[in-house]
């Protein structure tokens, strides 16, 4: 598709979808008038037949209020009562039904935990009766709430499992829809390549079927790949497509989804006022038709598109109105999950308890049957049976009070977790954005350091945001690097680099004589006491920081460090370990006066030079759970000297990862290597 014309559609989209949505509306409501008729002579059929049969009717009635008339509110009530009907009798082919749509119109609302059990419920049942139909539809369902849970690990396991039943079983349809679904899977996994190739093979099958539904999904999700990979130009010729036939099929949500993607890519594309205003249009739509998971899509998208135009106000906005939206989802999951799984519980308690009763009745009858035949034994029988009785009216009432104390017990528990769910969920969130914040601070000089050519940044936080943070700076052919570790991590950890960065950048810019590190260590020590007020004060955090020179004309350079070495590789593979200073920046011994010594060495092309937090000899792994220490880390510094500085971040994180394995990181991991030229 030229280029120019598949601007022109994209520009055209939005004008488009208002007017067909508008369409679709009055179609629908004709529509419905003339289904809801259909319906009725479902429910009266009700009245008079068997339970096997009016299961498959609360079935049948839930699937057309689904499809044909699109109340989820009903399709729900009627699949509740055939869950109810089909554990009633034990069928575990109407059990593995009704469990499967009922699972999927919960987690249609938003009600992801309680659907995830219905639907394994449903997955069990068909195995149990070998049904690989229901077992697809089962493992589409459930890959599909595990990625509205933003689970994408366990999304596309189970994508993989359907996928693997469809090829087996021989249907295109199906294995179209469960390629398309692991490609999504694979977008959010980052995999891209592979999610490009998944989804160009559920394309081929969707064509040659020539199904819509498919095809809209397949090209929407191909444009949304693209996108991630900065291939503006297929992202833009794949949702033009995917734009036609949502148009064409009259399909609001796929309209929407469609106009919020668009927004995405005008911004890629730099074109931000297109951008936000597409963007704001479809989370007006969005929220119109109470798609309440699109509109904290929508929100997001409009958080990234004003963070990237670098109005970080109306990003922060954006991104609390998603956390808002997030909330109310969470929220009205919790209570819907709540009244459904009591409903189920009630149900379930009742058949326990008529169980009882009929063993009863059984045991009278029985009773009364051998008093009429041995008027002796039926002496002591009559005894013995109100013996009987008693014990079991007894156990009843015990079960009876163990079954109140558990439920009163889950709903404290249930209760609490939604609590701690809602609370981490927007914490994580929080945390997250922190953490872009901390990355952006660092996009200047990460610039200024792409000028040395041959060198790596590892940067591996323990807790998202990081206590270890670098810091560059260029000057009349020098180059400063300082790696900085600080007291603590997590957020803690984040606000002391955040101090550092800002003290650093006020001590290189506003004092023209300092130009040594070993000065513009003593400075900053000085002025990290003066902003935590640590000679009156109990705060004690400080941090260890190793500083260097670069100068590429004289060949030399010039380093001083607090707790933090040098580690220098010449390019004859020697290696040097220069001391730092025994006390930190700031700290518990502020009284004592800091002395820093410049160490300055006189390099050639080709020498290396690394400096490192203390987490990565600090992390503990290998055969005996032990720390990976100095000298295993100097070893193999060595040893990698002469590769290109990029293979040697991808040998040691991959050493790392090794030594690893199932341990949790101990603390935050920083390193930076510089190949001097």
């Amino acid at each position: 598709m030229p280029c120019s014309y598949a601007q022109s559609e994209l520009d055209s989209i939005h004008k488009d979808t208002l007017q067909n949505i508008e369409n679709t509306n009055q179609e629908q409501l004709k529509y419905n008038q003339t289904k809801k008729k259909e319906v009725d002579i479902l429910i009266a059929k009700l009245e008079k037949t068997t339970p096997k049969l009016k299961t498959e009717l609360f079935l049948q009635i839930s699937e057309f209020y689904r499809t044909e008339l699109r109340d989820s509110d009903k399709a729900l009530e009627y699949a509740t009562l055939a869950v109810k009907q089909s554990n009633e009798l034990r069928d575990k082919n109407l059990i593995a039904q009704s469990s499967i749509q009922a699972g999927a119109l919960h987690r249609n609302r938003g009600e992801s935990d309680f659907a995830l059990t219905l639907l394994l419920r449903g997955l069990s049942a068909a195995e149990e009766i070998g049904n690989d139909s229901l077992q697809t539809d089962a493992l589409h369902k459930i890959a599909v709430t595990y990625l509205l849970m933003r689970d994408f690990e366990q999304s596309y396991e189970y994508a993989l499992k359907e996928e693997k039943l469809w090829r087996k079983l021989g249907s295109e349809y199906g294995l179209a829809s469960a390629v398309n679904l692991k490609g999504i899977s694979l977008i959010y996994l980052k995999r891209l390549d592979e999610a490009i190739q998944s989804l160009e093979q559920g394309l081929v099958i969707a064509k040659k079927l020539e199904n819509d539904d498919l095809l809209y999904k397949l090209f929407s999700n191909l444009a949304d790949a693209h996108l991630k990979k900065e291939e503006l130009g297929k992202a833009v010729s794949y949702i033009t497509k995917s734009k036609e036939i949502t148009e064409r099929i009259n399909d609001n949500y796929g309209n929407i989804a469609n106009m919020l993607k668009m927004g995405e890519i005008y911004s890629a594309k730099g074109e931000i006022s297109k951008a936000i205003n597409t963007a704001e249009k479809g989370v007006d739509l969005a929220q119109n038709f109470r798609y309440a998971a699109l509109a904290r899509n929508g929100y997001e998208a409009l958080r990234e598109i004003y963070f990237r135009a670098g109005n970080y106000k109306k990003a922060f906005e954006n991104q609390s109105l998603a956390v808002a939206m997030n909330d109310s989802l969470s929220n009205i999951s919790r209570r819907h999950q709540v009244s459904n799984m009591q409903t189920y519980y009630e149900s379930e308690r009742k058949n326990r308890e008529n169980q009882l009763l009929k063993e009863e009745s059984k045991n009278k009858n029985l009773t009364l049957y051998l008093i009429s035949a041995v008027a002796l034994i039926a002496f002591l029988l009559v005894g013995l049976f109100i013996y009987r009785t008693q014990i079991k009216k007894k156990t009843i009432t015990r079960l009876r009070k163990q079954n109140d104390e558990i439920r009163s017990v889950y709903e404290q528990m249930s209760k609490q977790a939604t609590i701690i769910n809602d609370t981490n969920t927007t914490l994580t969130e929080s945390i997250n954005y922190a953490r872009r914040i901390q990355d952006a601070m660092q996009v200047n000089t990460t610039t200024i350091f792409e000028e040395l050519n041959d060198y790596f940044i590892i940067d591996r936080p323990r807790d998202i945001v990081s206590g270890d943070c670098y810091w560059f700076e260029q000057r009349q052919g020098e180059f400063y690097v300082a790696l900085a570790d600080c007291t603590g991590h997590g957020i803690p950890g984040a606000f002391m680099t955040i101090l550092c960065n800002s003290l650093l950048n006020d001590i290189f810019n506003s004092r023209q004589g300092v130009r040594s590190p070993a000065e513009m260590l003593i400075e900053l020590h000085r002025r990290l006491i003066h902003h935590l007020h640590q000679h009156k004060s109990n705060v004690q955090d400080g941090m260890d920081i190793a500083l260097c020179r670069i100068n590429t004309t004289e060949k030399t350079l010039t380093y001083s460090g607090a707790k933090q070495p040098l580690l220098y590789v010449d390019k004859d593979g020697e290696f040097n370990r220069f001391k730092a200073s025994s006390l930190p920046i700031g700290g518990h011994e502020v009284k004592i006066k800091r002395k820093f010594e410049d160490i300055t060495i006189h390099y050639q092309i080709g020498d290396s030079l690394y400096i490192t937090s203390d987490g990565f000899q600090d992390q503990f792994g290998g055969k005996n759970d032990k720390k990976f220490m100095s000298k295993r880390l100097y070893d193999m510094l060595s040893q990698t000297h002469k590769m290109p500085l990029e293979k040697q971040k991808i040998h040691i994180e991959n050493q790392l990862e090794k030594w690893q394995a199932n341990n949790d990181q101990t603390d935050d991991i920083m390193m930076i290597g510089i190949k001097l030229s």
